[in-house]
């Protein structure tokens, strides 16, 4: 509840503050400084700095090298303005990942295996989630404004209300006939869902600038729950009996949260923000640098598969 759900409030926290005319740099600072940039650089502690981790994954650790050529490769084509759409929107597809994941967790640790609420789970946070981005995205989109979308909108609020009605239907009928309730699983949605809504219809005030602040806002909740997932992961495994010869420098790392956080807040600074400091403005360095989050997406989607990794699942104690 704290960490894994109750860390939304910092969103929610945040787009209080926004909304009644707080700076939006301090909020920024500490989303960019100690959230967002470290938690996507913790991820070298279990990868890159794990000896066993590195005999896995092998080649695929190369990954950032190709990733950082893409956003170069489509400035000198002139298309920098969509490769920064796509990469937002990439973001974007990272968080909805995590918070899905979550979902399933909640699902397995509490034995929730009907069919029919897992479709419904499932479409209903998917639609939750990617509805209101979609929406900001088609609003703030010059060049999407020329396509054939006007009934784009339409069509999706439609079968959202009508899907978002069916889901809640399910679960007065479950509650009202003595069904179990998988809680979790519920509040974790009933913290996600509105933040998603609020963060984004708030954000079109800014225009297309609007895409900063809705990332702080969800980026805190994202980047709090992950840093508490990979500190729960790390803390169990490389404290194992015989963890040092099996992973290495990850065990060192891993010793204290202040150690694990120094290397993310450490990494962040000379990998990402000082390159942009020394030489700002320049867009193909900024397109290039995207490739570090792009490995991180990549990484995430092979390192946390619950039911293909005893280890892990004994780590973060779904074993």
């Amino acid at each position: 509840m704290t960490w894994f759900i109750g860390s939304s409030l910092a969103g929610y926290l945040a787009l209080a503050l926004i909304a009644s005319g707080f700076p939006v740099f301090p909020i920024q600072f500490v989303w960019f400084f100690l959230v967002d940039g470290p938690h996507v650089l913790s991820t070298v502690t279990r990868t890159y700095c794990d000896r066993a981790e590195r005999a896995r994954l092998g080649n695929f650790l190369w990954i950032p090298i190709p990733l950082m050529l893409i956003g170069p490769a489509m400035a000198l084509v002139g298309q920098a303005k969509w490769f920064f759409l796509l990469a937002v929107c990439w973001q974007q597809f990272h968080v909805v990942k995590q918070h899905f994941g979550f979902m399933m967790l909640y699902k397995a640790k509490n034995r929730d295996r009907d069919r029919m609420d897992f479709l419904l789970d499932r479409w209903f946070l998917l639609m939750s989630l990617f509805v209101p981005l979609g929406w900001f995205v088609l609003q703030t989109t010059p060049a999407l404004h020329a396509l054939p979308l006007k009934w784009l909108p339409g069509v999706a609020f439609i079968l959202y209300g009508t899907l978002a009605a069916f889901w809640m239907l399910r679960q007065a009928v479950k509650l009202r006939t003595g069904a179990a309730m998988n809680w979790p699983k519920l509040w974790l949605l009933a913290a996600v869902v509105p933040l998603q809504w609020l963060a984004w219809t708030y954000a079109l005030r800014y225009g297309p600038d609007g895409v900063l602040v809705g990332g702080i806002i969800l980026g805190l909740f994202h980047g709090l729950q992950y840093h508490r997932l990979m500190w729960l992961h790390n803390s169990n495994r490389y404290s194992a009996s015989g963890a040092s010869e099996r992973h290495g420098l990850a065990v060192v790392l891993a010793a204290n949260a202040g150690r694990y956080l120094a290397v993310g807040i450490g990494l962040h600074f000379l990998t990402y923000f000082l390159p942009q400091a020394l030489f700002p403005g320049q867009v193909m360095l900024q397109t290039a640098l995207w490739g570090i989050p792009f490995a991180h997406y990549c990484l995430d989607a092979r390192i946390w598969h619950v039911r293909s990794d005893k280890g892990l699942a004994a780590a973060i104690g779904m074993a």
